[in-house]
């Protein structure tokens, strides 16, 4: 068990509590006052230790020899901490050249302590500096591609798919796609010709649903923000929603019908040229009742459409126009439906 001599004599051969006394700094004090916090019973040693060595370095400079040995004496007396020894015991009791001669070499051996571990941390510095800040990783802008009613756009994805989008939808995508997924988000009508690659899942977010494909070609419908069409042309594509635990597969040839009111799903085969048609101008009506066809009208040739009077029957209307201009159209939908139109730059007005 260490006394409390011992303690002072192993502080006052510490490089580190003599410069600590010497010269303090932030580092050095926090150090000493939390070693302090964990062995209280050493204050009184760490007091002793500091006072020799605030001695030792009095203004006088140097102390005299003879007080030198005396300090140093009272360190290493036998008797019992709190009592005084006389200087003539300690005398006959210790060899003072003895000591004085020790403490020179402890000054030797911190010094080259104090060099070996230099030349370390040095080294270690060359051979590992110090880690550079990570450089912030640039934010990837997104693109929004938007068509107004009336217009049509085909164009390519980073990642070389070819869209197309119909009247009056937006296609949200990243202007880079990372190497995991390959993720846009769609609002209205597109058409997807997805490039492939297996280690990038393509995936299409229209509302609450998602449609996975590697390498496929399919369209999406989401105009109605309650009802949801996929149709597959070619490949395999999955379907995701929070209330399929496994998602659902389509085939090509396939339609998936989504009603979100009902969280509902339907799938059944479908006709590519009535899905896919209007990529090439083809406008298509089946049994279509009178609110669809002015909406859709409205999208198409981007007109605003207004009503007087009332049709006198309901509507269920079928019929192809591939590239004819509203005239057109309109006429042909008057004579079947027995109703007169007047058109007035983008302004349409029926009347019953």
């Amino acid at each position: 068990m260490k006394t409390a001599k011992d303690t002072t004599f192993l502080l006052l051969t510490d490089p580190e509590f003599v410069r600590w006394v010497k010269s303090p700094d932030a580092e050095l004090d926090t150090y000493w006052k939390n070693w302090l916090l964990a062995h209280p019973d050493k204050i009184k040693s760490v007091k002793e230790a500091r006072e020799i060595i605030d001695g030792l370095k009095s203004k006088q400079g140097v102390l005299p020899k003879n007080n030198k040995y005396e300090v140093l004496q009272k360190i290493l007396a036998t008797e019992t901490p709190g009592t005084r020894p006389s200087s003539e015991k300690n005398t006959s009791q210790r060899d003072p050249f003895f000591w004085l001669i020790m403490g020179q070499w402890t000054k030797v051996a911190a010094i080259l302590v104090f060099v070996l571990v230099s030349i370390f941390l040095l080294s270690r510095m060359a051979i590992d500096p110090a880690p550079l800040e990570p450089a912030e990783v640039p934010k990837v802008a997104m693109i929004v591609k938007t068509t107004q009613f009336g217009e049509k756009l085909n164009f390519k994805l980073p990642d070389g798919s070819t869209v197309w989008l119909n009247s009056g939808s937006e296609l949200i995508f990243p202007e880079r796609f990372d190497s995991l997924e390959r993720r846009v988000i769609l609002t209205g009508e597109g058409f997807f010709d997805v490039q492939q690659d297996s280690s990038s899942t393509f995936r299409v977010v229209s509302g609450n649903l998602i449609t996975e494909a590697v390498g496929t070609s399919f369209n999406i419908k989401y105009i109605d923000m309650d009802q949801l069409a996929v149709s597959l042309v070619s490949g395999k594509v999955r379907i995701n929603h929070d209330s399929l635990e496994h998602g659902l597969i389509l085939q090509a040839g396939q339609q998936l019908r989504y009603l979100d009111s009902d969280k509902r799903f339907e799938v059944k085969p479908f006709s590519t040229a009535e899905i896919t048609g209007w990529r090439e101008g083809l406008l298509q009506f089946s049994d279509a009742g009178f609110e669809e066809v002015i909406r859709q009208l409205e999208r198409w040739y981007g007109v605003s459409i207004s009503v007087t009077g009332h049709p006198s029957n309901t509507w269920q209307l079928s019929g192809k126009y591939n590239n004819q201009n509203l005239d057109l159209v309109l006429d042909r939908m008057a004579y079947i439906e027995n109703f007169e139109y007047y058109i007035s730059g983008k302004n349409v007005n029926l009347k019953f």
